[in-house]
């Protein structure tokens, strides 16, 4: 998993647009998916209450249509994606700064909450108005962490396999030394 971490990461920081191009792909297809399933289980649904079902169903047929128009226009998608990011850190923000100037805080945690919000609105509003060159440097930030991640699987593992080795050489040597 080490090494393909480190590949994957390396490969979404040479070609950053191209990863975010897998990445709308991949999000057209998995709507398509959704809907269909969606659609596929809307007929075993309760029949009461009655608009359960058409409802169910026609948001399979919207998910389908927007999977499909995410395949062909896959920057649409990525703008798309971009501002479920943005109105997520956004929301976050929000939520943290009320937990921040709640009353049952310490002064340290109403800081930190209260600062973590003021960063994440932030942030939400930059890939608010900045959608695309956001999503690149946010996948270049995922390539970079992609190959941190890789590289301290390798060093554990590479550090786990030693200590096996000599946990077993010790062993051998024990058991050898009572025979």
């Amino acid at each position: 998993m080490g090494i393909v971490s480190v590949v994957l990461g390396v490969l979404v920081l040479l070609w950053p647009k191209a990863t975010l191009l897998v990445v709308a792909i991949t999000f057209g297809l998995q709507l398509i998916v959704a809907g269909a399933v969606r659609l596929s289980v809307s007929r075993d649904l309760p029949a009461d209450p009655g608009w359960l079902r058409p409802v169910s169903m026609v948001l399979g047929v919207l998910s389908i249509i927007a999977g499909i128009i995410c395949l062909f226009r896959p920057g649409t998608s990525l703008f798309v994606i971009a501002i479920f990011i943005a109105a997520g850190w956004i929301a976050e923000g929000i939520a943290s700064l009320a937990q921040g100037f709640g009353s049952d805080r310490t002064t340290g945690a109403r800081v930190f909450l209260i600062v973590s919000g003021v960063i994440s609105i932030l942030g939400g509003l930059v890939v608010a108005i900045f959608p695309g060159s956001s999503l690149v440097l946010l996948a270049r930030i995922a390539g970079i962490m992609l190959i941190v991640i890789g590289v301290v699987e390798l060093v554990t593992s590479l550090m786990a396999r030693r200590a096996a080795g000599s946990g077993t050489g010790a062993g051998s040597t024990a058991a050898t030394a009572s025979a």
